[in-house]
């Protein structure tokens, strides 16, 4: 799991047990049951390790394919339509 990744859902696991123990008065332990949640995400990322490498090699192929509006236009030959409509724009603007 990304550093990043991680450090968001120990995050979340922090809040959640704080709600927890604000909903219970402070009648149960933060501590004890931040680690048992600690403890219960890694097991879940080794049982995860599979699928999470698959999304992270989908988001990096994903990352590869995107292009910008300039290149993808330059690349299927709309240069002359963007002229045109940017001449056209700019002569109604001129006229008004």
């Amino acid at each position: 799991m990304r550093t990043s990744h991680r450090a968001q859902a120990e995050e979340w696991l922090a809040r959640a047990v704080e709600e927890e123990v604000r909903r219970s008065g402070g009648r149960t332990d933060g501590q004890v049951l931040l680690s048992r949640a600690r403890g219960e995400l890694d097991g879940l990322l080794r049982t995860a390790e599979e699928e999470y490498a698959a999304y992270e090699a989908a988001v990096a192929a994903a990352e590869a394919e995107r292009q910008s509006f300039g290149r993808r236009y330059a690349r299927e030959g709309a240069g002359t339509p963007l002229l045109v409509a940017g001449v056209a724009a700019a002569a109604a603007c001129a006229a008004d």
